[in-house]
């Protein structure tokens, strides 16, 4: 058996929502659930099956911590900006429980025992934030297995808290929504994604590419390049078909309206005008120090880029809830051919 600690400075969601109590209630109520709920996680790497056991309750306790400094900050303004970092942002640490079921002496390995600690740091942020967009942040988290041995994490939760908030104000038809967690681990575990570092079904692709968007510090072109590749993988697109086919499959699995299917087609193409000018050369491309006040143009240009991006990133963050709702890990797309029979002819 082995113990590896993490640690993260703050927690719960930096974005005040008017309806903060409310949330806040919400949030910690999935923790609660996450107690009995998660359970034990297993991995089997080669011969060697590891069982990963969490305390939730700590996510609880540092959940309420949070919220009290910042009603303690919100009722005191003499404060220095150091004793606000201190009560906005106090260190958060819990342990994770790394047991070998076959016989594999962890203790001598730690570096072996916080791969999967990280493995399941990967897979938990990705299971709440599919039931509740948001819920959970590991931006800056620290795996410290001992003897010098820290990884940090950089998996934001920001492009599924804003997603959350165009639900919550009902802004947008595409906005991700809430699953019963249950639900939503109960699928991810029979998925059995594992310990695979290369992603072997539609869902497999669709599932990385959302962490692939999370771990991007900053909003980038390529995240439109990823929210495509999800899509396309979900959906069974291949190389040939047209614009009108994604568009039609998003539309079905989605249960679309005339109107949202004419959002979606309208979207869609800006994604699409996006990608094409990004790999075909027209993109106009930014300097990597992205300085707006050298270049004030790049306001504009990063805030359509934000706006496209997100759409695409709800749009495949949807598509994995409703395969979520309908216990479904993957979809068949079957072709129809009919006979044209005499009567069918128009003279």
């Amino acid at each position: 058996m082995s113990l590896v600690t993490v640690r993260r400075r703050g927690w719960g969601r930096l974005d005040e929502h008017e309806q903060r109590e409310e949330i806040k209630s919400g949030d910690m109520e999935l923790f609660k659930q996450a107690i009995s709920v998660i359970g034990s996680w297993h991995y089997m790497h080669g011969d060697v099956k590891i069982k990963i056991e969490c305390d939730f309750s700590s996510f609880v306790e540092a959940y309420k911590i949070n919220t009290e400094s910042l009603s303690m900050v919100e009722a005191v303004h003499d404060f220095c900006i150091e004793q606000v970092k201190s009560a906005l942002f106090p260190e958060f640490e819990f342990v994770v429980r790394v047991t070998s079921e076959s016989g594999a002496d962890l203790g001598r390995q730690q570096w072996y025992a916080s791969y999967f600690v990280e493995q399941f740091l990967y897979d938990i942020f990705f299971v709440l934030n599919i039931a509740r967009p948001g819920v959970c942040d590991f931006l800056g988290v620290r795996i410290d297995a001992g003897r010098g041995l820290v990884t940090e994490l950089r998996l934001s939760a920001d492009c599924f808290e804003s997603g959350f908030r165009g639900f919550l104000t009902g802004s947008s038809l595409f906005a991700p929504r809430i699953l019963p967690l249950s639900s939503v681990v109960y699928w991810y575990k029979k998925l059995n994604v594992g310990v695979r570092q290369r992603a072997e079904s539609g869902v497999e692709k669709a599932i990385f590419s959302v962490l692939h968007i999370c771990c991007g510090a900053d909003v980038d072109v390529v995240w439109i390049i990823w929210a495509f590749h999800a899509l396309e993988a979900i959906y069974g697109t291949k190389v040939g078909e047209g614009f009108t086919n994604l568009v039609e499959r998003i539309s079905t699995l989605l249960e679309l309206d005339a109107q949202g299917k004419g959002i979606l087609k309208k979207r869609l193409r800006e994604m699409y005008d996006y990608r094409s000018s990004f790999v075909h050369g027209g993109y106009r491309v930014h300097h990597p120090m992205k300085n707006e006040v050298m270049d004030q143009r790049l306001n504009e240009d990063f805030s359509k880029l934000l706006d496209v991006s997100q759409f695409g990133f709800n749009l495949v963050v949807l598509s994995l809830q409703a395969l979520v709702e309908n216990g479904w890990y993957g979809l068949k797309i079957k072709e129809e051919m009919c006979g044209v029979l005499p009567d069918d002819f128009s003279v």
